[in-house]
């Protein structure tokens, strides 16, 4: 499956357009930043067909999978999700627990992790953590590969990686130029590009001249 840069998420917006009729003029709720049960302080239910359940119950209709990262939630996602449309995936029916009401929200997973990037930059130190959105499993696979060299990506769903925002931002594009990148909780006091403690005063600042791939 393949997303271009530049129209991805105003291709989620059309397929939800499309495909949820519930919302007027294609207004539908997604949510992009979720974790799986490999992460730290999450349930053990975080699985797809939990987040699946949920999401119909919830009315959401685009959901993370959080977690791209972890081999072993990556096998659960190969599991448990079957191509969509392009870029997106939907539950495997066999997989899709049934709920005492049925609701008219069938929705879609897109790839997607949170790494958090510690490390110093002129002088102090920076505690960052990013949301990166991924067209397929595959180029999960691929980045995952690289991000293991680094450090280790297999003891927490959500890793932490000694490696600044901009670096990582490039490792992804090389690993996958479609992929979408998007620093995470921006306004939170810690772990954020604008944190007060740790982050940065702008994008540019954190992000250099890369910074015209921060979109969102």
């Amino acid at each position: 499956m393949h997303f271009s840069k530049g129209n991805a998420m105003r291709f989620f917006f059309s397929v939800y357009k499309k495909t949820d009729r519930r919302y007027n003029e294609g207004m539908y709720l997604a949510d992009l930043h979720i974790h799986s049960k490999y992460s730290r302080a999450t349930g053990r239910n975080a699985d797809i067909p939990n987040l699946d359940l949920w999401a119909r119950r919830k009315g959401i209709s685009l959901v993370g999978t959080g977690d791209f990262t972890h081999p072993a939630w990556r096998e659960e996602l190969l599991q448990t999700l079957a191509p969509a449309e392009d870029g997106l995936y939907r539950i495997k029916e066999e997989a899709r627990l049934r709920d005492v009401c049925e609701f008219p929200v069938s929705p879609r997973f897109v790839v997607s992790g949170e790494i958090s990037c510690i490390y110093k930059q002129d002088g102090k130190v920076r505690k960052v953590h990013n949301v990166i959105l991924l067209p397929s499993l595959e180029a999960a696979e691929d980045l995952a590969f690289k991000l293991e060299r680094i450090g280790n990506i297999r003891s927490d769903g959500r890793p932490i990686l000694g490696l600044s925002s901009k670096d990582l931002l490039a490792i992804t594009l090389d690993a996958c130029p479609e992929a979408i990148f998007i620093p995470a909780h921006i306004w939170t006091a810690h772990f954020s590009l604008f944190g007060a403690f740790s982050g940065f005063d702008c994008i540019e600042e954190c992000f250099g001249d890369l910074s015209p791939h921060i979109r969102a």
